[in-house]
């Protein structure tokens, strides 16, 4: 009897040990929905920063273990959104206006929206769109994107004007209501800064999206879905970590959310049932 229970107490201690390191390796995809070709050299500052800063810099994330793959938009299918294997999702940034997505790529990004909708619909994995990304999750629920330049409303460029109106640099946000993603930066109603390039904007933010943040310039900064973790941030909160400003004893937005983020994806693969 003596053994069985020391076997039974060692059988134990083993699963809470393989559950406690389970929940320490986070699994994340990076969807690139760059119009070129794959390259999974794109974006090192954003899978750097998802791979070692914050586990580096935040200390309520320095036990995590991050890995982050890599996939064009053009070769997402099913299976490589399978909730069972993916922690987290990324939507990257792009640079080129979506109206250039045309023939076989906008068949493909239509295929792809279909999926991450489902995905949405069926699991409740974690997913942070930025810029683009950001752009690209109100797209998928058939929200509507223009320049933020009203002079090109109406015009078809080869690219992004350098003399376009654009929010570029460090801009200022507006709290529009109190969220977990602004968990240790700010309270409602309130300002944080965070670092900004886009030429384009969420010109109708659809359902079931709320917005929860905007700029002077730009409405929808920072959009979810209530209830489940989706969110998009018109910003790039992997930038300007080691920059400061004066905005209300300098709360740096980025930084902050992606940690309020990555907490939500450890407390999402902690609550799954095979947990």
């Amino acid at each position: 009897m003596l053994v069985l229970a020391v076997v039974g107490l060692l059988a134990a201690s083993l699963t809470i040990f393989t559950l406690y390191n389970e929940n320490r390796n986070l699994n994340g995809l990076l969807v690139d929905l760059e119009l070129e070709g794959p390259d999974p050299s794109r974006y090192r500052e954003l899978r750097e920063v998802f791979t070692k800063r914050l586990t580096q810099e935040v200390s309520a994330l320095s036990n995590l273990r991050v890995k982050l793959d890599y996939v064009h938009f053009s070769f997402v299918t099913k299976e490589i959104l399978n909730c069972s294997r993916v922690d987290f999702l990324l939507l990257s940034p792009q640079g080129t206006p979506w109206y250039k997505y045309q023939n076989g790529a906008a068949q493909k990004l239509a295929f792809f929206k279909v999926l991450l909708k489902d995905m949405i619909s069926s699991c409740r994995t974690p997913i942070l769109g930025v810029c683009g990304g950001h752009q690209f999750l109100a797209l998928a629920f058939g929200g509507t994107i223009g320049f933020i330049d009203p002079a090109l409303e109406g015009q078809f460029p080869e690219g992004y004007p350098r003399e376009a109106m654009a929010e570029r640099g460090v801009c200022v946000l507006e709290t529009l209501g109190q969220d977990p993603i602004f968990e240790g930066l700010v309270k409602h109603p309130g300002r944080f800064w965070a670092m900004q390039s886009h030429y384009e904007e969420i010109k109708l933010v659809p359902q079931p999206f709320i917005n929860l943040a905007r700029s002077t310039l730009s409405e929808a900064q920072l959009i979810r879905i209530p209830g489940r973790p989706v969110y998009g941030v018109a910003f790039h909160p992997e930038r300007g970590w080691a920059t400061s400003h004066d905005v209300e004893s300098d709360p740096n937005g980025g930084k902050q959310i992606l940690a309020n983020f990555m907490t939500m994806v450890v407390e999402e693969k902690r609550s799954r049932p095979c947990y």
